[in-house]
């Protein structure tokens, strides 16, 4: 009875990263050259919020101005940086004609600071599509003609982009592949790219929208009071009709989102805060199956090790052992996947994925810990509070105006 039941388990195990895995990247959208004539596309303005980025903004602002896009403008927000943020752009804007540098305001009440920096540099804004992207993404020269010519020849509302993850210290190889598989596992690409299917998010990191529809929906303050404000204007998007898309974009950019732990530590509490809200059955579900996938299959092999090394081992042992080399393999296939979107690792990082397993429990619980207690977030020198029980889910079908009106999450005292 023990070896049948644990034969059902591994093979479960096998089955459920086997069929995340190929659901994630099977349906994956491959990004395609341009093929309309520079003369016919449109102008594009490419807007950029920074705050506290003087290490990153420069690289950015230089792979932007790069492009080989013949018309667009961009306009750079400085969303009340304490450091050389502001000024550095202020440069840019001296040297370049296409550089519009805007100095942020405070957020007004019920407001988020991205939420309203973004909303604020949309008032600059002239061009007919509008390209969001963070100040610690670097383009390739062709991010902006490829993603442009995509989206009108597919005629898509809105998209977004899965980047390619630069990791460099020791942190960021440890927690950055495990935190990302979480996504692999619970937000498999075919359900946000079908329209009959109410999950929709976005990757913040960039994306892509028409002006029209977004002037339709109300632009950024029709989730002015989220902070994953990535996901939630996804979801109005889809919920209003307008068709969403998330692609590949690992030919087109690639970010670099944090540099050491404590940061790391923060961003990921500050966006795992909000997506878990008081979902606390789904957190234990993520984390119980993240734990199955990534930890189970290094265990049992040091099990399966030490029984080899009996002096009579059991004839049931080769079954086992081959189970334990199958689910080994899966998450090998996984981890080559995923590493076409990381630069960085190689493959002996395989091997840090437990760690990475408990490291990532400890972040989520964490995270959930200050929802329910109702602590504050703190995120660049601001700091955020969840009122869960307000929270419209992820496949409600209230209208926008409900949205509106339930303001969910409040800012304390910083824009």
């Amino acid at each position: 009875m023990i070896f049948f039941t644990f034969v059902l388990f591994n093979a479960a195990v096998i089955l459920v990263t086997f069929s995340l895995t190929v659901a994630f990247y099977g349906f994956m959208r491959n990004m395609e050259k341009c093929k309309i004539a520079d003369q016919n596309l449109p102008f594009v303005s490419i807007l950029v919020p920074a705050r506290n980025e003087e290490a990153k903004i420069g690289r950015c602002l230089d792979s932007l101005l790069a492009q080989d896009y013949p018309n667009f403008e961009m306009i750079v927000i400085d969303d009340r940086s304490t450091d050389r943020t502001g000024e550095i752009i202020e440069g840019y804007a001296k040297r370049d004609s296409r550089v519009k540098y805007v100095q942020g305001k405070d957020a007004p009440s019920g407001w988020i600071g991205k939420c309203n920096a973004l909303a604020h540099a949309v008032g600059y804004a002239s061009g007919d599509w509008y390209i969001f992207t963070d100040a610690d993404t670097l383009h390739e020269k062709n991010s902006i003609k490829d993603a442009v010519a995509y989206s009108i020849s597919n005629k898509i509302d809105l998209m977004s982009f899965v980047p390619m993850q630069e990791l460099g210290s020791f942190w960021e190889k440890v927690v950055m592949p495990t935190l990302l598989s979480s996504f692999v596992l619970g937000d498999p690409f075919h359900s946000v790219n079908n329209p009959r299917k109410a999950r929709a998010y976005a990757y913040g990191q960039y994306i892509i929208c028409r002006r029209s529809s977004y002037d339709a929906l109300g632009g950024h303050q029709s989730v002015r009071d989220e902070i994953v404000e990535d996901h939630a204007i996804a979801r109005v998007f889809k919920e209003k009709g307008y068709k969403i898309l998330v692609a590949d974009g690992k030919t087109l950019y690639s970010v670099r989102m944090y540099t050491d732990l404590e940061s790391m530590w923060q961003g990921w509490t500050k966006n795992l805060y909000s997506l878990i809200d008081s979902h606390v059955i789904n957190l234990v579900a993520i984390i119980a199956l993240l734990n199955l996938v990534l930890l189970t299959p290094f265990i049992e092999a040091v099990m399966v090790a030490g029984m080899w090394m009996q002096a009579d081992p059991s004839p049931l042992l080769m079954p086992l052992t081959v189970l334990v080399v199958a689910q080994l393999f899966v998450l090998t296939l996984w981890f080559r996947l995923t590493g076409e979107h990381r630069a960085g690792t190689t493959w002996w990082h395989f091997f840090w994925l437990p760690f990475g397993g408990v490291t990532v429990t400890v972040l989520q619980l964490h995270a959930a810990y200050l929802v329910l207690s109702g602590t504050k977030v703190n995120w660049k020198g601001r700091q955020y509070t969840v009122n869960s029980s307000k929270t419209i889910q992820p496949n409600s079908k209230k209208k926008l105006d409900a949205v509106l009106d339930s303001a969910s999450l409040s800012s304390d005292g910083t824009d």
